[in-house]
């Protein structure tokens, strides 16, 4: 048995998850976590969707931030001069086609009805940049041959937010607030529902005279297509969609289905088979369909130490999903923007220091643990499989097991972060190669998750 989940049940799940992050009851959080090292060389290793890895993440957990939104995000192509495009297809995973829209350096996108072709049928370079087709609601035919049609523009909002070298946010607008969305609306409101967008040449034929013609049958109205014959084998060398006077095309609409027929002065010898191309709801109607958005990207950004809650002269290696964690004192939700979750001793008679990353040992109960910040008379630390998980007796002494003799101090007090790193819903994890957090930068952290 073979079976499929649909793209608008894909569309369907991504919107529930936005919906859910924005719901009141919820609190959406990106954690970082782990770190010490993977490896002598830090090979990263590959991930299972088991119980052990969710523990493991959360055993190395050090700082939450809260998410505010999240975005449909499709793969990025940018329009390049001389690049071959391919064209929008209702008959192939639209994911599989590649490069058939574009973003320009005006942040709008553009989709490929039509890629130019010679005589010979073979495609051709792009060379006109489809910004010069402006931002109308109509497809049109650049001097390169090309047909593109337009989508929509980039916010400098959601370019922010979710732009990246790989991926670009695609959404639907239902409300009108500015310029961009104003377009984009325009643009999902004159989408033309059935309309036939393109042309598939299966079989070239053989046969046809010069003038042959194209006859569109289906159930809908206005679509019209021309076709180039080879003078010499009579075979179809290419079918375009026909223009119009005033540069748009002839796409018809409310067809549910059609096929193509050809009027000849000839006989021809061999029958050429031509499928077109039918867009159920209209390109525009909405763009998440039209470029394949069936990926969805968290984006947060944590601005160096965040009041100390975040690392900072520390790496992490792991990035996760967490929702609706707690405190961990009363078991009540944990609100705030963002949270500590490592453990925290508090030390007196030191002497020397702990450096990040070093391993401390309890001289009385034989705990052992990973530093991950020491300040003052405090130690932020994690413990997990590698340490083993014995609690550290009050009043005992430390020791830097590189160094016991240099580096030691009497614990005080041990208590819990701001966040218990075992609540909450974890949803996704990611392990990374360590990336080492300064007091004066900024990381732009996106999550992608694909379904």
């Amino acid at each position: 048995m073979t079976a499929i989940a649909t793209n608008k049940f894909k569309k369907l799940l991504i919107e529930s998850v936005i919906n859910d992050l924005g719901a009141d009851s919820n609190e959406y959080y990106v954690g970082l976590s782990k770190s010490d090292q993977w490896s002598i060389n830090e090979t990263v290793p590959g991930l299972a969707n088991t119980e052990e890895e969710d523990r493991n993440f959360r055993t190395n957990l050090q700082s939450i931030k809260t998410l505010i939104n999240a975005s449909f995000v499709s793969l990025r192509y940018n329009w390049s001069n001389g690049t071959i495009y391919k064209s929008y297809s209702d008959s192939t995973v639209l994911g599989s086609i590649g490069q058939y829209y574009v973003l320009t350096e005006n942040q709008r996108i553009y989709i490929c009805l039509e890629p130019g072709k010679d005589a010979t049928g073979l495609p051709v370079a792009s060379t006109i940049n489809p910004d010069t087709i402006g931002t109308g609601t109509i497809s049109k035919r650049t001097s390169d041959g090309y047909v593109w049609k337009y989508l929509l523009t980039l916010s400098s909002v959601r370019s922010n937010f979710f732009l990246s070298a790989n991926y670009l946010p695609v959404n639907k607008v239902s409300t009108a607030t500015n310029t961009v969305e104003t377009t984009q609306l325009g643009i999902q409101n004159a989408a033309v529902p059935g309309s036939i967008v393109g042309y598939r040449l299966l079989n070239a034929g053989a046969g046809y005279s010069p003038t042959s013609t194209i006859n569109i049958i289906g159930n809908g109205t206005g679509a019209a297509a021309t076709a180039t014959v080879d003078a010499t084998t009579g075979s179809i060398t290419k079918i375009e969609i026909t223009d119009s006077s005033n540069e748009s095309q002839f796409i018809g609409s409310g067809y549910n289905y059609a096929n193509v027929t050809i009027t000849s002065d000839t006989t021809p010898t061999t029958s050429a088979i031509i499928k077109p191309i039918i867009s159920r709801d209209g390109i525009g109607a909405d763009p998440r369909d039209d470029i394949n958005a069936n990926y969805l990207m968290f984006n947060v950004k944590p601005d160096g130490a965040e009041g100390g809650d975040f690392l900072v002269n520390q790496d992490f290696r792991q990035v996760g999903l967490i929702k609706n964690p707690k405190e961990p004192i009363n078991d009540s939700d944990f609100m705030l923007t963002t949270g500590n979750a490592l453990n925290k001793l508090s030390i007196s008679s030191v002497s020397g220091s702990f450096a990040n990353d070093a391993t401390i040992r309890g001289v009385t109960s034989d705990a052992s643990a990973y530093v991950n910040k020491y300040t003052s008379n405090t130690i932020y630390y994690h413990q997990n499989e590698n340490t083993g998980y014995t609690p550290f007796t009050l009043g005992e002494s430390i020791q830097d097991s590189a160094d016991p003799g240099g580096n030691n101090a009497t614990i005080d007090a041990d208590s819990s972060g701001e966040v218990n790193p075992f609540s909450g819903e974890l949803f996704y994890i990611e392990n990374r190669s360590p990336v080492t957090r300064d007091s004066a930068q900024t990381e732009d952290i996106k999550i992608i998750v694909q379904l």
